[in-house]
């Protein structure tokens, strides 16, 4: 995917959304296609956090900002929303307005008129939306008979993104090159220097003769003023094509270097490198544990998607030296552990002692898991959810660990390894 970027950030969560589109790469292997993040089209007093132009049809992503981080967002486009249990008020006492507690039904609107602009020019073009929520929701309850429509409520994450396409329905034909530029063109006019060569590689299309007359089924918008319509789909189906479907996660990691192009605000890159798991780093004993690597990370400054919670607003407020991250399978006992371990470096040690007070603290967030990021957990599924937490300071470095079985469901007595797995950790090698 090509990635053009603005600097309008409508909403405190752009930053992640950026980080999520840029880490899926060029080319179409993947997804393909342009994101213009940040879009203003002209004349329509709109701003947009991205438009993501595929081949398969036109994603609108519109962000939203929580006051706080929820484990669960329930986000029906009809209805209350509610963070871990309870309603999302105003701050203003006595507003009542559904709209105050529903703060999807501005973005379905601002989508919607995103979505007039692309069918005044196509309506073949299928109109997706990605309500993107923040500062972190770890997971989204939307009800049955909203999933059958073309509309997703996610923390913005690359995994996040290529699910919400499959929202889209599979076109008889991909958008072809005229297409793509015709939607560039009215989204953003500076974004359209794109030659035939790179929309093609992209997975677009090129120009044929126009296709007989299409079945066309109405999805209205709730809250908003298009009625969006969709091409009749023969069957729904993955975008991933079936021989890129095993590499898209290793695909994803090579990627995922490119997530810290849009996280400054000139947007300029941050270096930053992602390790392939356990190629050239034999299994580390510490502790009568054996560690085996998974996945490593490191990058030179902190950004968004390295955290979450109050350590991820912390980390963003004052910054940081460098984020090192590792995920490592744990054996011990014949059970099989999944460790997170994180280090943060800092430009001083009073920084770093305030940092360590608060990750130490239940209920302020963690530093996020490198290998679940870039999907290299294989045959594992940790949530890290009740994890064995430990910390140690060094000087300018504070070191957080996160041990947690690799079953659903832990055996008993399995607290007590999990403690031990995640002592041994502090030691072990991030780079």
């Amino acid at each position: 995917m090509r990635v053009v970027r603005f600097p309008t950030r409508p909403t405190r969560v752009s930053d992640d959304v950026r980080a999520a589109v840029a880490s899926l790469g060029r080319g179409d292997t993947v997804v393909g296609g342009v994101a213009v993040l940040g879009a203003t089209p002209p004349d329509s007093g709109i701003e947009i956090d991205a438009v993501l132009v595929l081949p398969r049809g036109v994603l609108v992503v519109v962000g939203v900002d929580l006051p706080d981080p929820a484990m669960t967002l329930t986000a029906p486009l009809n209805g209350a929303w509610k963070a871990d249990g309870w309603p999302l008020v105003r701050g203003d006492e006595g507003a009542e307005e559904k709209a105050d507690v529903n703060p999807g039904l501005k973005a379905l609107s601002l989508a919607g008129r995103l979505a007039d602009r692309v069918h005044a020019l196509d309506p073949s073009i299928a109109v997706g939306v990605v309500i993107a929520v923040g500062p972190y929701v770890e997971t989204v309850e939307q009800p049955p008979e909203d999933l059958a429509g073309p509309v997703r409520v996610v923390f913005p994450t690359a995994g996040s993104f290529l699910t919400a396409t499959e929202a889209l329905p599979v076109p008889e034909r991909l958008l072809s090159t005229e297409q793509a530029r015709a939607v560039l063109r009215d989204v953003a006019p500076s974004a359209t220097d794109f030659d035939d060569a790179v929309l093609l590689a992209e997975g677009f299309t090129t120009p044929a003769a126009p296709d007989p007359p299409q079945a066309v089924l109405p999805a209205h918008w709730t809250g908003g003023s298009a009625t969006v319509p969709v091409r009749a789909p023969r069957e729904r189906g993955r975008l991933i094509r079936p021989a890129a479907a095993l590499a898209a996660a290793a695909l994803l990691v090579v990627a995922v270097t490119m997530a810290f192009l849009a996280l400054t605000s000139q947007d300029s890159p941050t270096p930053a490198s992602v390790e392939p798991p356990s190629n050239g780093h034999p299994a580390v004993h510490a502790d009568g544990v054996r560690f085996d690597p998974v996945a490593r990370d490191s990058a030179s400054r902190c950004a968004p998607h390295h955290a979450v919670g109050d350590v991820q607003s912390f980390l963003l407020e004052h910054g940081c030296l460098e984020v090192l991250r590792g995920s490592f399978a744990a054996t011990v006992e014949g059970r099989t552990f999944a460790v997170s371990v994180g280090a943060v470096t800092f430009p001083d040690a009073a920084l770093a002692g305030e940092f360590e007070q608060l990750a130490a603290t239940p209920g302020t967030g963690v530093l996020t898991d490198v290998a679940t990021e870039t999907h290299r957990w294989a045959g594992m599924h940790p949530t890290f959810e009740g994890a064995a937490f430990a910390s140690r300071r060094d000087g300018a470095t504070v070191r957080m660990v996160l041990a947690h079985h690799a079953s659903l469901e832990a055996p008993s007595g399995s607290e007590g390894t999990a403690t031990r797995v995640a002592a041994a950790a502090l030691g072990l090698p991030l780079r």
